[in-house]
């Protein structure tokens, strides 16, 4: 066995977190007996645990139409569409990061994050909630240095 780990990535070889280059999958699962959609970034199982993404972020948006045992309607669905698109540009702007994750289900919409400590988290969420006026956006951070939520909807080691 060698004696020695693989150097970490160095964060300023993460792809933006917009950026094209991003490689996606897409997995259905059922959660409380209704469809769960998940989209999830293949490309993101290079970085999973990388010690300076120790901080899982997540926004998660209730449905206006809530569907307890299906997925939004296609009116409300492209209005997550742009909300998805204020989150990117926000967290890109205020922070290093890869966004992992995108769960959909009948009663919301949830995008996970893994970003560096010091992120002005609170910052971030209040510029979404101003440029996002169709949907409530709620904003949670907290310390996942092991990318447990990333592991458990993908094969990721």
């Amino acid at each position: 066995m060698w004696p020695f780990s693989p150097k970490p990535k160095e964060l300023s070889a993460l792809p933006g977190i917009s950026d094209a280059s991003h490689h996606w999958g897409i997995a259905k699962a059922e959660y409380g007996g209704s469809p769960l959609l998940i989209r999830f970034n293949k490309s993101a199982e290079e970085w999973v645990g990388n010690a300076g993404l120790p901080i899982k972020l997540g926004f998660a948006i209730p449905l206006n139409l809530p569907n307890e045992n299906g997925l939004p309607d296609p009116d409300e669905n492209q209005q997550l569409n742009d909300v998805e698109d204020v989150i990117l540009r926000e967290v890109e702007a205020g922070t290093k990061g890869i966004h992992v994750l995108a769960l959909t289900n009948g009663m919301m919409k949830e995008f996970v994050f893994y970003i560096p400590r010091g992120a002005d988290i609170q910052r971030i969420h209040e510029m979404i909630q101003e440029s996002v006026s169709t949907h409530d956006v709620q904003c949670m951070a907290l310390e996942e240095p092991e990318w447990d939520s990333y592991r458990q909807f993908t094969s990721a080691e």
